[in-house]
């Protein structure tokens, strides 16, 4: 560096304050009594004191001192001794800080060699761990004028002195590989010779070889010197001379000795150096090790297969491996080159012989690991990748690692922490996957399939789900893969599968089971155009046949992969052949199924379809009649098992599309089948229904014709079927046939079925009529059944229209029957229609007066154009009363037609009077029927067909009623002309007093008809009531309107009675549906379950709507006149509304009693509605269901939740406040803690319910905690009855996450109820102190959702939000003020023994029958962020953040409890604070006085870490001055006033516990800080540091201080990059060796180290160790024994390490051998070095036991010494990675773990 003329260069960092005197070393002797040497020392004395005290600030400042120290230097040239030479090597290596000037660099290289020639090379050689740190690193930074001088000084006076470099060779090696890491450099070959001079100086070529690999392994940075230096001087292992060394004279010995040197003891250490070299970031570094592997390591060579243990050539050659990760070519064609070996060898068996086994092996190592993360875990699959670019490699790697990375993925798929971990590795296995050829793949699947039928056992079937795995997950479908392999994998499973089990046991049928499963998936591979027939085929001969499997194995196990001319070979069938065997061994397999009675029938028979309909028919197939016969056979067992008679069903459709069936074979098949299938359509056990439809529906697509309407028609007319048992099938086969599996076409199966089923219409007594009345009267399909007579009627063509009519209505011309007219259809139509029509519902004939019957299809208007219908749209309703017209209009020609005709007539007039009767008849007044039929009857009055005549009266008194909805006809005239005035128009009467106490009167007490009340409790309750329970609900709802007047006393027994059998019937139901082995089959009696649901709830939802419609009659009735003053006074009305009202007690009395009754009815009914609703919601779904009825749970569950949620429409409609509070006691989670309230089901049916809409529903939340907080200020009307076991905490919480599950959009309709609310709450705050927390929580849930909204952008709405929010925030502060309630729980330390208590009872919100309100503080942190959209102005904001760090804050951080009340939530909240903009002021001050408060660090470790130090880091943000502001509190020791004065030991102790609190928060902050924050103020804190350090045990503060002191130099290792630590290094160098020079017996004279300072500076020395910065390798020789010498000595090994010798002084006792105190362990090797997966791990977990019975030096100091060089070779060795969260967990726990007292 230059200075230019004027300029100032400050001063490095390490040139500051002078630094503390360094103690004497062991060795030194302290008296020196020469006059000569006195005066020597006198100058050096003062030559030094420039240094210390003058603040250096310019280079030439350096120049003049190390002048001045020359100087002093040169005075006594005679003695050969430096006195202060401690401290003068510190300041000399002090002076060679890379931030100064090349001159100064130089200047002090010169003292360096006059004090190096002063002492000679004896004082060298016992001082060269004082001279040597300062010089290491020279070369890294030395300008090209300084490096000449630097190898002067080293060749000039280190080489002499010979084997005592050996201590420092590894440092020595590290500091001149900087010089070689360029080839072209100037000093390239001067360095390199001055290597090779030290490696001879030395002596012990093993040695060395063992440091350079050390170097090349833990120095990163100089590892490209390191392998400049390899690439020539690394000897060949051969013993063979290298190229250009065959003329340097050494001998063949001598070559081997030089190779052994290399290996020996062990070469171990040659391995890691290269897998270093390998991993390396750079790509030069790879590329040159790679070159040396190729060169020098070849994988044949003895060394890499005999001498190498099998573990180090495994991490060699997957670290070799893993270049390919760079996708670099230079770097593969090094790596194909090694793996591969010489050009002239077979390199595929070459690199098979050697390196395949340690490859794979490595592999399958990194494929099992089961903590790597998933950048880890998707390595090995894209290593596998990339090796796949040379066949000679992966053709022998991917064999043996495909089937273990697919396992290793399938178990990944199970344990990852989340799906995009999962798919991080899964793109890199599946692009493995896509690189491996599809031979080699589908032969390992063959594999895994033989092994599990061969073998068998539990892991068969988990071979088979491997497979299933690669079929599901990878992409297998590509053209040679579903042409060829899919097709011979499914024939080998079918060989296996068509085999004789060795044992039944149920392992073995559910591994044939899955079996059939994998054979089907990979078949589903096959395309269906790929299997088109040829015409040269030649089918397989027997022979052949025979041998598929053996031939399919062979054509496997060949070599898969392309030879070297890329040919592959062909399959050993062709594709269709394949096709044709699969069909036949798959039909084999279902005919082997039946004939054994197996279970798996229906797998093998849907793997047999899904096999037919892609292959074309097989002309020469020979086994389709034994496999009709083994048809037949199965189909004569009653009942045939359900998988076997679907799969037969199926079967039998695509063998007759395929054409292999006959016409009588057919007729069998289908009839037995049909016949099968009835039987599962039973409603008794819905299980089964609609898979069976779909199986029908199957049969008849495939026919095409009638032949299964007829077998259905057959079925329901045998003999065998008894009672109503046909027809209850059939509705099962009709719902779900028109419900959208039949399509439109559901005519074609139904309409025979049908009208056999609705003749039993006309036998009124049987059970079938009985069940057909019911199920017409509950059928929503009504209309589709009525298109179906529109058709047959349309199809009578004798039924003309007569044209046109005269003035009276009738015919001019009436048409004639004829004799051969099919009259008895006709008749048996309208019969049949009448019979439906006699028990229509309300809902049916509404559908007639609503369906069209054309509805938009053509062919139907042209039908009826065809037959004189007439072009406009008609009704069902209409086109009957046509077609009835044009019946009852036509005579008969003949006598003997007569009586068909007057049939005819019967029949037709009956569907005529039905239609009038219907409360929807009003369409049909336009057609004028009283005129028409008026005229019918004058025509028949003289005839004998009387019944004719009463059945026109009939249905002419409906015509004339009909008549006066039309104003035109005679009757509807003359109503309008008697109408009077509307009695709804005119106004009330004033009521008198007479009236009044008419209403006022209570309700006479009648006693309810009890045996009534026990016919209908008995007829519900009866199983054999079932069939007809419609009946009962029918005579039910007939009876309400009669006993209206007792109905509230038979109420509660009724609803009670309803609801056991509501309960009874839905657990029966869902019993049916349950995944048992046996269907079961409930005892209803003759009537389905769900049947028998729907008529309970109807029923039910009757007689609640009666009573509660009787309810509001009276209390209308019992209602006093309200004052003339009463008036609405906000949300909640007047409080004083109706108190001075006169109303009777006994009258409020007999009202609230009702009311009760009625709304306990209501809680018990929405209480088991709720159960049937939330059972159809796949979200509360248990997973207890049977899967193979999945399909008719939907239907059934679909139906039921539906008919639950409209009678729960019913009852919110009726009574909103008391159903919503039942819903919300069932919520729950009202009793779950803040934060775990998950979105139950109760809030989907609340925002379903149609007359649930949020306007309602939140003034009734708002009812109900009014009625819970403050019920008399609210209108008597409006008061909940509270029945519901509800506090108004539960309710508030419900409010809160309902208004979170809103849409944006709602806030519209509750914005302005949800402003009264909350203004009304304020304006009275104490009755609702308990909720106001939640409150804040809906306040701003409000403010969140209005942000998202157009609604929301109104200023003014805005701004009163706002207001309230501030408002509601200081009323939580002001009614329930910290300390008056417990907040949450302080996380449990380590010292408490209670906390594990607290913590078990934290989330019980029920104590002592009440809930216990939200903790503000989480209610707080959720607000914060989205605080800006709550109150929206910045100023508000503020306001809003200063009133919390004030009133909450604050006050938690200043009480007596501190720091045990603080919470991780209160931490997270004031996170939140701090990262609003500009809002400091709010939270820098309590921030600042707590890291003032000396508590602050009584704190626990664990939220220290998780909490404080974010916020250390965020305060850093916002007060950058606060490091020197600390600082500044620091005072320099002074010893003046302290020696001798009055109290000088407790000012002292005071000035002590000041300066390591200041000195623990720089700590504290500087390890909560980003990397390099406080570099820019690393020279003033590197000042402080130099002057408490020169602190003595007497000044003030004192040396006690030193351990915050290393505190301090432990967070700036971990926070500080080694590139700014430099000037640091001579200090931590000089404190370590004086602290480690302390444990020994008089090494601490003046008693600066006290325990707690010996005991910081080994934690100082344990984290450099482990996190080995780059500049620390240069000094780790001077503690630890770093080299090789540290496992393999010799008994007269001396060390030079001091750790090593301090141990010798301390006579700490060898491993296992030392004192163990306190239950502290003996030093465990693997445990610090890593040897595990751990990484290098600290010895010191931190905050260590200490007290009296413990001695620091011995029971923590001298384990940690006792094998410290060891454990860290052995962290070096086993390249393990530095263990950071180790190190930073010590370091907290040393902050946090000791008592300070205040």
């Amino acid at each position: 560096m230059s200075l230019s003329a004027g300029s100032r260069a400050h001063s490095p960092m390490s040139s500051g304050r002078s630094s503390p005197q360094p103690r004497r070393r062991i060795d030194e002797d302290p008296t020196k009594k020469d006059p000569k040497y006195k005066r020597f020392s006198s100058s050096i004395d003062r030559a030094l004191a420039l240094f210390e005290s003058n603040n250096l600030q310019e280079w030439a400042d350096y120049i003049s001192f190390l002048g001045r120290l020359l100087k002093a230097l040169q005075s006594h040239p005679s003695l050969p001794l430096i006195p202060s030479k401690y401290l003068v090597a510190q300041r000399l290596a002090q002076c060679l800080n890379p931030r100064l000037p090349s001159g100064v660099h130089q200047k002090t290289i010169e003292v360096y060699s006059y004090i190096f020639s002063l002492i000679g090379r004896d004082g060298l050689s016992s001082d060269l761990a004082l001279w040597t740190p300062g010089l290491t690193p020279v070369l890294s930074y030395a300008s090209l004028t300084l490096k000449p001088h630097y190898l002067d000084l080293l060749e000039r006076f280190y080489l002499p002195i010979g084997t005592a470099l050996r201590p420092a060779l590894k440092a020595l090696v590290l500091a001149l590989l900087p010089g070689i890491d360029e080839e072209g450099g100037e000093y390239f070959d001067k360095t390199l010779a001055l290597i090779d001079a030290i490696r001879k100086e030395v002596q012990d070529d093993a040695y060395f070889w063992q440091c350079v690999l050390l170097a090349t392994i833990t120095a990163p940075a100089r590892r490209q010197g390191a392998l400049a230096f390899l690439g020539r001087r690394l000897p060949k292992l051969d013993g063979t001379a290298r190229n250009g060394d065959e003329g340097d004279g050494k001998t063949e010995e001598e070559r081997k000795a030089e190779a052994d040197a290399l290996i020996n003891p062990e070469p171990g250490l040659l391995v890691r150096a290269f897998c270093a070299g390998l991993g390396d970031e750079q790509l030069l570094v790879q590329r040159g090790f790679l070159d040396l592997l190729v060169t020098e390591i070849p994988l044949s060579s003895l060394v890499l297969q005999e001498k190498v243990s099998k573990a180090d050539l495994e991490l060699l050659i997957t670290s070799a491996a893993g270049v390919v990760m760079r996708r670099d070519m230079s770097l593969n064609r090094r790596l194909w080159a090694w793996f591969l070996g010489p050009e002239e060898t077979n390199s595929q068996e070459y690199f098979e012989k050697h390196g395949l086994e340690a490859l794979v092996h490595g592999l399958l190592k990194m494929l099992d690991m089961p903590d790597a993360t998933p950048v880890e875990r998707a390595r090995p699959y894209r290593i596998c990748l990339s090796l796949m670019d040379r066949w000679e490699v992966g053709s022998l790697v991917a064999p043996k690692l495909f089937l273990p990375a697919v396992e290793s993925l399938l178990a990944y798929e199970q344990s990852a922490l989340s799906k995009e971990a999962y798919a991080e590795v899964f793109r890199s296995a599946s692009m493995f996957f896509d690189g491996v050829e599809a031979g080699l793949i589908w032969g390992q699947m063959l594999d895994k399939i033989n092994t599990a039928f061969t073998t068998g056992g539990e892991s068969a079937i988990k071979h088979l789900q491997t497979v299933r795995f690669i079929i599901r997950t990878f992409n297998v479908r590509e053209e040679e893969m579903v042409l060829v392999h899919a097709p011979l994998v499914v024939l080998s499973i079918l060989k296996y599968l068509g085999t004789d089990r060795k044992n039944e046991d149920t392992s073995t049928q559910e591994l044939w089971a899955n079996g059939f499963l994998l054979a089907e998936e990979i078949w589903e591979l096959v395309p269906l155009v790929a299997l088109k027939p040829l015409a040269t085929m030649s089918p397989l001969n027997e022979d052949l046949n025979q041998s598929v499997l053996e031939t399919i194995q062979r054509f496997y196990k060949r070599d898969q992969v392309r030879s070297t001319d890329g040919s592959t070979t062909a399959a050993p069938f062709q594709l269709l052949q394949v096709a044709e065997c699969i069909f036949k061994d798959s039909a084999f397999t279902v005919q082997k199924a039946l004939n054994d009675n197996t279970n798996d029938i229906g797998i093998r028979c849907r793997l047999f379809v899904n096999v037919s309909r892609k292959i074309p028919k097989i002309s020469d197939w020979s086994g389709a009649k034994s496999l009709i016969s083994s048809f037949l056979s199965k189909l004569q067992v009653y009942p045939v098992p359900y998988d076997a008679l679907r799969g037969m069903a199926n079967m039998v459709a695509a063998l007759y599309s395929k054409g292999y069936l006959g016409i009588n074979d057919t007729d069998a098949l289908v009839a037995s089948i049909t016949n099968g299938l009835w039987f599962y359509l039973s409603p008794d056990a819905p299980k089964f229904h609609v898979e069976s439809v779909k199986a029908l529906w199957n049969l008849q697509n495939a026919l095409g014709d009638r032949r299964v309407e007829a077998a259905v028609a057959t079925v329901m007319t045998s003999n065998s079927v008894v009672g109503a048992e046909p027809g209850r099938n059939f509705a099962v086969l009709w719902v779900h046939s028109v419900g959208g599996i039949g399509g439109n076409a559901y005519h074609i199966m139904l309409t025979r079925p049908l009208f056999l089923f609705l003749d039993s219409l006309v036998d009124d007594g049987t059970e079938m009529s009985i069940f057909a009345r019911g199920w017409l009267q509950t059928l929503p399909s009504i209309n589709k059944l009525f298109w179906i007579f529109v058709e047959k009627l349309l199809e009578c063509q004798f039924l003309k229209d007569p044209g046109e009519r005269d003035g009276n209505g009738a015919p001019r011309q009436r048409p004639i029957f004829a004799e051969d007219d099919c009259l008895e259809i006709a008749t048996y139509y309208f019969q049949t229609l009448l019979n439906i029509l006699r028990y229509a519902t309300n809902n049916m004939m509404a559908q007639l007066a609503t369906e069209l019957v054309v509805n938009g299809d053509e062919s139907k208007a042209a039908v009826l154009r065809e037959c004189g219908y007439g072009e406009e749209e008609m009704t069902l309703q209409t086109f009957f009363a046509k077609a009835v017209v044009r019946a009852i209009d036509g005579d008969a020609g003949e006598q003997p037609t007569a009586e068909r005709v007057s049939t005819l007539h019967k029949m037709a007039l009956g569907v005529l009077h039905q239609l009038l009767l219907s409360p929807y008849s009003k369409a049909l007044a336009d057609m004028e029927l009283e005129d028409i039929l008026t005229e019918r009857l004058i025509s028949v009055i003289n005839t004998k067909e009387t019944y004719s005549q009463v059945s026109l009266l009939d249905v002419l008194h409906a015509s004339l009623k009909l008549s006066l909805n039309r104003p035109s006809s005679h009757l509807g005239h003359l109503r309008q002309l008697s109408r009077g005035p509307d009695p709804s128009k005119i106004g009330p009467r004033p009521s008198s007093v007479s009236t009044d106490q008419e209403k006022m009167a209570p309700p006479p007490q009648f006693t309810p008809p009890q045996q009534l009340l026990k016919c209908l409790i008995g007829g519900f309750s009866s199983v054999s009531s079932r069939p007809v329970l419609d009946s009962w609900i029918f005579f039910l709802g007939e009876c309400l309107p009669l006993i209206s007047d007792v109905i509230f006393q038979m109420l509660i027994p009724l609803v009670e009675c309803l609801c056991n059998q509501i309960k009874i019937t839905f657990e029966s139901l869902k019993a049916v549906f349950r995944d048992t082995e046996k269907l079961h089959v409930p005892e209803s009696g003759g009537k389905s379950p769900e049947s028998t649901l729907v008529a309970l709830l109807n029923g039910l939802e009757q007689i609640l709507a009666a009573a509660h419609e009787r309810l509001l009659i009276e209390e209308l009735k019992s209602a006093g006149p309200k004052s003339p003053d009463a008036h609405s006074g906000g949300f909640f009305g007047n409080m004083v509304s109706g108190v001075f009202a006169a109303e009777s007690p006994q009258s409020r009395s007999a009202a609230a009693n009702n009311r009760l009754t009625v709304l306990l009815c209501f809680q018990d009914t929405v209480k088991i509605c709720y159960s049937i609703w939330s059972w159809g919601d796949v979200n509360n779904n248990n997973g207890n269901l049977d899967a193979g009825s999945k399909e008719s749970w939907g239907y059934t569950s679909l139906r039921m939740k539906g008919r639950a949620r409209r009678i729960l429409e019913h009852m919110f409609a009726a009574e909103t406040l008391e159903c919503l509070e039942t819903l919300i006691e069932l919520w729950p989670g009202r009793t779950a803690p803040l934060g775990e309230r998950k979105v139950a089901s109760i809030f989907r049916l609340v925002n379903v319910l149609d007359g649930s809409r949020p306007k309602h529903t939140i003034p009734a939340i708002f009812n109900a905690v009014y009625s819970r907080t403050n019920p008399g200020a609210l209108d008597p009307s409006r008061r909940s009855t509270l029945t519901a076991d509800l506090s108004d905490v539960d309710v508030v919480v419900f409010l809160v996450e309902y208004a979170r599950s809103l849409e944006d959009d709602a806030m519209d309709e509750i914005w302005a109820d949800c402003m009264v609310f909350l203004r009304d709450v304020l304006a009275n705050p104490f009755p609702h102190r308990q909720i106001l927390s939640s409150l804040l929580s809906f306040t701003a849930t409000l403010g969140e959702k209005v942000d998202n909204t157009n609604f929301g952008e109104q200023r003014r709405m805005r701004k009163e939000l706002g207001d309230l929010f501030l408002r509601m925030l200081t009323a939580v502060f002001t009614v329930t003020p910290v300390g008056s309630r417990p907040l949450e729980p302080p996380p449990q330390s380590a010292s408490s023994d209670r906390g594990e208590h607290e913590g078990e009872t934290r989330h019980d919100r029920p104590i002592k029958g009440k809930a216990i309100p939200d903790d503000i503080v989480p209610i707080l942190v959720s607000i914060i962020p989205e605080l800006r959209k709550v109150v929206v102005e910045p100023d508000r904001v503020i306001t809003a953040s200063v009133s919390i760090s004030t009133s909450l804050i604050g006050p938690i951080f200043r009480s007596k409890s501190f720091p045990q009340n603080v919470s991780s939530a209160l931490l997270e909240l004031v996170y939140q604070l701090t990262r609003l903009q500009n809002n400091q002021k709010a939270w820098k001050k309590e921030l600042s006085d707590v890291f003032l408060d000396p508590r602050f660090f009584h704190s626990p470790p664990a939220l220290v870490k998780e909490k404080w130090a974010t916020l250390a880091r965020q305060y850093l943000l916002a007060d950058r001055e606060r490091m020197m502001e600390l600082l500044s509190r620091i005072t320099p020791p002074t010893t003046a006033g302290v020696l001798f004065g009055v109290g000088a030991a407790s000012a002292r102790q005071e000035a002590d516990r000041r300066t390591a609190l200041n000195l623990k928060r720089i700590a504290f902050l500087i390890f909560a800080a980003e990397q390099d924050t406080f570099v820019p103020k690393l020279t003033e804190l590197e000042e402080k540091l130099v002057e408490l350090l020169s602190a003595t045990a007497v000044s003030s503060p004192s040396s006690a201080t030193r351990g915050e002191v290393y505190l301090v130099l432990r967070a700036l290792a971990l926070r500080t990059s080694p590139v700014h630590m430099s000037s640091l290094w001579p200090l931590i160098n000089s404190e370590l060796t004086n602290a480690l020079i302390a444990l020994v017996p008089d090494g601490d004279p003046e008693r600066i180290f006290n325990d707690a300072s010996i005991l910081q500076a080994c934690k100082l020395l344990d984290t450099l160790l482990v996190i080995a910065p780059d500049e620390f390798q240069l000094h780790e020789w001077l503690f630890v024994t770093d080299t090789i010498e540290a496992v393999y000595h010799t008994h007269d090994w001396n060390p030079t390490a001091l750790v090593d010798q301090v141990a010798i002084e301390m006579n700490i006792p060898g491993a296992g051998g030392g004192s163990r105190r306190k239950g502290i362990p003996a030093y465990d090797v693997v445990e610090h070095g890593s040897g595990g997966k751990g990484g290098r791990r600290p010895w010191f977990k931190g905050g260590e036991v200490k007290g009296e019975d413990v001695d620091v030096r011995r029971d923590l100091a001298a384990p940690f010494l006792r094998n410290l060089s060891i454990a860290t070779y052995e962290g070096t060795y086993a390249m393990g990675k530095p263990d950071f969260g180790g190190v930073e967990d010590a370091m907290v726990a040393d902050l946090f773990g000791e008592v300070v007292a205040p």
